[in-house]
């Protein structure tokens, strides 16, 4: 068999997504604060953009329109425009209402402010120290091991490692007690129990030293910080009541009760509560996600009503100047009637007396008509009137066909722009009409009410796909009687019940785990077997006792053993 290049015709069918339909589904995915950063980088590219709303104008009359243009040439319109292209990059934000610009003061007031890290906070301290040089190098190079948390897990040695060698001066042990230096001063910077080699290290720099039982609370740490993990306060007790020298520090240097022993130790256990195993948690390390409702549910006279928030948007419009540049002209009364007679005129040939005939009806003058009048104007000598018609139909546009094409292509992407976003409004109204209707129960009654819904029953119901509806919730949040959620939230999965249960999802299963959680009796916990059986005898929700584990670690309770009080 030989290989070969030959042409060849086949007949296939194949579905491509236009221009249109791309920027509908980038959008459409869009969450509120990226699409508004997307519109304003728009505005700012796009020259026959502005911000503002499309204003209704009375129509001006076609001849005192075309009047104005003839009075001025294409250098003078082509300054005209120039100039108010600069002024719309200069003009400040279009005239708010008092709603819009209350809703614009929310936004900035609920935005948060630039997030610094933990390492960014530190380098700052030390900008502000008195060091000598070689050691503020040395802690700037303790600065990068630091992690997140505050926590310092590289030893030493690995620090060593990555010394660069202008550092490497001296000996192994001259270099190391410079970095023991160097920790020593990040130690003593903010917060409290940075730079620390484990968590006892940590709480215990946390510890003030002017406090009175700071000596207790190291020793607990030191010694007890497991057994404090693991709940076993009544090892705590006989621990402390067989040290002599831990009894006098807590004061009890008689014989006393163990649960006098007790609450002492729960005061020492609160005391260290109080500390944080992670310092630098409070210096977020990525910023922070920016969270908007796009639609409002509101109870308006016992009817729930749907509301779209549009404030956040800048309202974009197309600018009339520059879609009166890509227009063709139009004559003016007086050149209508010229050519009105112009058209009866024998003279003329049978086509051009119907160009003359269709430009007195109104129509535009197309490029076409320009030549041709240009070629007659050049002919025999024709009535003053007549030539300057003629004249004028021939001159040129006012821009350029370079540039007639630049606008038409800006002007067109606008108008997508603006489809593209009214499309995505629409989408996310119907779906939320959907979910209003379907889960009218939670918004009545809380979450308890939450019933099983799929994404693919409101696909269904709005005639699209899957992925539209997917795309239209990602990311996007709801204020409802209920709170701030996010469009997923409605989108909930069943749980393992009885069919005499009814229907009930997942977050309402865990909320019922959550409520028999609260409500135990501390001293007696119930374990995971008999959450399952209330679960059951309550709510008829038959529930295997590794569910039950499952959800309540999902709700960050320990176990029984853990969460027992003494």
């Amino acid at each position: 068999m030989s290989l070969e290049m030959a042409p060849r015709q086949r007949l296939e069918q194949r579905m491509h997504l236009s221009q249109q339909m791309l920027q509908n589904l980038e959008l459409l995915l869009m969450p509120a604060m990226d699409l508004q950063d997307f519109v304003r980088k728009e505005i700012e590219q796009n020259p026959v953009l502005e911000e503002g709303e499309e204003r209704e104008e009375s129509p001006i009359p076609a001849g005192e329109e075309e009047e104005s243009a003839e009075e001025a040439t294409r250098e003078e319109m082509l300054a005209k425009v120039e100039d108010e292209w600069l002024e719309s990059e200069r003009r400040t934000r279009r005239k708010e209402s008092g709603e819009d610009a209350e809703r614009r003061m929310e936004m900035l007031n609920n935005t948060s402010a630039p997030a610094i890290s933990l390492k960014e906070h530190l380098s700052n301290q030390l900008l502000l120290l008195e060091l000598p040089d070689d050691l503020r190098t040395h802690c700037a190079h303790v600065v990068e091991h630091v992690q997140d948390s505050g926590l310092l897990k590289a030893s030493v040695e690995d620090m060593m490692t990555s010394l660069p060698r202008s550092l490497l001066e001296g000996s192994l042990e001259t270099v190391a007690t410079r970095l023991e230096n160097a920790i020593a001063v990040i130690q003593s910077l903010d917060p409290r129990g940075v730079g620390a080699r484990s968590i006892q290290e940590c709480l215990m720099l946390q510890i003030d030293p002017a406090d009175a039982m700071a000596p207790v609370l190291r020793r607990f740490i030191e010694n007890h910080l497991d057994d404090i993990g693991a709940n076993r306060l009544p090892h705590i007790v006989r621990t402390v009541m067989s040290d002599p020298v831990l009894m006098k520090d807590l004061g009890r240097e008689e014989e006393v009760d163990p649960a006098v022993i007790l609450g002492d130790v729960k005061q020492l256990i609160a005391e260290i509560a109080k500390l944080s195993p992670s310092p630098g948690a409070t210096y977020a390390a990525a910023k922070p996600s920016r969270v908007f409702p796009e639609v409002v549910i509101r109870r308006v006279d016992g009817v729930l009503e749907i509301v779209l928030e549009e404030g956040w948007l800048p309202a974009i419009s197309i600018n009339r100047n520059y879609e009166a540049l890509i227009q063709d002209r139009v004559l003016s009364p007086d050149e209508r009637a010229t050519a009105g007679r112009m058209a009866q005129n024998a003279r003329f040939a049978r086509a051009d007396r119907t160009r003359f005939a269709r430009l007195a009806a109104g129509k535009r003058v197309h490029p076409i008509d320009r030549t041709r009048a240009a070629e007659l104007s050049r002919g025999a000598s024709l009535p003053s009137e007549e030539a300057g018609l003629l004249a004028a139909i021939a001159r040129d546009p006012a821009c350029s066909k370079n540039e007639r094409d630049f606008l038409k292509h800006k002007v067109a992407a606008g108008r997508k722009l603006i489809a593209a976003i009214e499309q995505r409004r629409g989408t996310i109204y119907r779906i939320t009409e959907q979910i209003v209707r379907r889960q009218s129960a939670f918004f009545e009654g809380g979450i308890e009410h939450l019933r099983p819904l799929r994404m693919q029953e409101v696909a269904d119901a709005l005639g699209v796909h899957l992925s539209t509806v997917s795309r239209a919730v990602s990311d996007k949040w709801m204020e409802t009687p209920h709170g701030i959620l996010p469009f997923r939230f409605f989108f909930a999965s069943a749980a393992p019940q009885a069919e005499a249960a009814g229907p009930g999802t997942r977050l309402a299963l865990l909320e019922k785990v959550r409520d028999i959680l609260e409500a135990e009796d501390k001293t007696h916990p119930h374990s995971d077997l008999e959450i399952a059986r209330l679960l059951n005898q309550n709510y008829h929700i038959p529930a295997a006792r590794r569910t039950v584990a499952k959800y309540r670690e999902e709700l960050r309770f320990r176990s029984a053993s853990l969460r027992k009080a003494y």
